[in-house]
């Protein structure tokens, strides 16, 4: 059973810019910098399993959600970020990772990263679910959790375990949960009527990025490193700050097409860039803190809290415990 306060699909979940990526927000060289390599190698090989096991539902339940393997570009902002890159590029090919180095643009292609409509997908995940016997409450708001029920105010669900994916609203429920709640920006175009992005581009340590949709829209984010304390709380508005930088973007890039839609959807960060996934102390299970990856993660999460619910144990299941340190 899911109980949901509001609707599939409504918050952050729907409100990304649906990109399907390996790793985490950082580059490679920067992730075995603060990780090891030896965590990081097999973080980035837990993204790729997600990558898989999407593009499987996806294809099992005939979800269709614009999914697309059309590679990404991972581009600089600067000379420091640029030698990360040239360096990661070259460590993940001999990990048989499909990168190439596209020095005019300072970026780096990975041939194997994806795209899709987010909302679609959620939609279809959730159908594919009710269609297994799953039910899914929306509109119904969780007061409190303990490890074998959930209080609402229409009464009390009674489970053999209980898991809080709210993400960027985790602390409500699951105190201590270190998740922080942090405002994302984005904006659509009207259908352009030509291709000016080829595939999702992440620049600027990932505080920038903007793609293409199949019918022609252009979707812009982040800039949020310009207004990183205003951008943190759970405040789902845009901000004429960090719209009028999106904006120049487009004026940069020379699309033309009008401005259909403006958002914000709140995203939860973790302290150290990995989400939390498994069994807290007090019993409840956790999955959250994606920091702004949830589509590179949340899939193979789901199946590492599964495992750890039906058998007590997952392989991965020491990179993302809920309190590490």
């Amino acid at each position: 059973m899911v109980v949901e306060r509001s609707g599939v699909a409504t918050g952050a979940t729907g409100r990304n810019a649906g990109f399907v990526l390996a790793g985490v927000a950082e580059n490679f060289v920067a992730a075995c910098r603060r990780y090891g390599p030896e965590r990081a190698t097999r973080v980035w090989r837990f993204t790729m399993t997600n990558r898989v096991l999407l593009r499987s539902v996806a294809r099992r339940h005939g979800i269709d959600c614009d999914l697309a393997w059309n590679g990404s570009l991972q581009m600089a902002g600067d000379e420091e970020e640029w030698g990360e890159i040239r360096e990661s590029a070259r460590q993940l090919t001999g990990h048989g990772v499909r990168v190439s180095l596209d020095p005019e643009r300072c970026a780096a292609r990975y041939e194997d990263d994806g795209e899709l409509h987010p909302v679609r997908f959620a939609r279809g995940l959730a159908a594919a679910a009710e269609s297994r016997g799953a039910r899914i409450h929306e509109g119904t708001d969780a007061r409190s959790v303990r490890p074998d029920a959930v209080a609402t105010d229409g009464g009390t669900v009674r489970a053999g375990s209980v898991l809080v994916c709210t993400n960027g609203y985790a602390e409500h429920l699951v105190p201590r949960s270190r998740v922080v709640p942090i405002r994302g920006q984005m904006l659509a175009t009207a259908p352009l009527g030509r291709r000016v992005f080829a595939c999702p581009v992440y620049a600027h340590r990932g505080y920038r990025y903007w793609r293409q949709t199949a019918d022609g829209r252009v979707l812009v984010g982040g800039w949020r490193n310009t207004a990183l304390e205003e951008e943190t709380g759970e405040e789902a508005r845009p901000t004429d700050r960090i719209q009028s930088q999106l904006d120049a973007f487009l004026l940069e890039h020379r699309v033309d097409a009008a401005v259909t839609h403006r958002w914000a959807g709140i995203m939860g960060f973790s302290h150290d860039g990995l989400p939390y996934i498994g069994r807290r102390s007090d019993g409840v299970f956790v999955l959250g803190g994606f920091t702004g990856h949830g589509n590179a993660f949340a899939i193979a999460g789901g199946e590492l809290v599964a495992s750890l619910i039906r058998t007590g144990r997952h392989p991965d299941a020491d990179l993302f415990d809920p309190e590490r340190p």
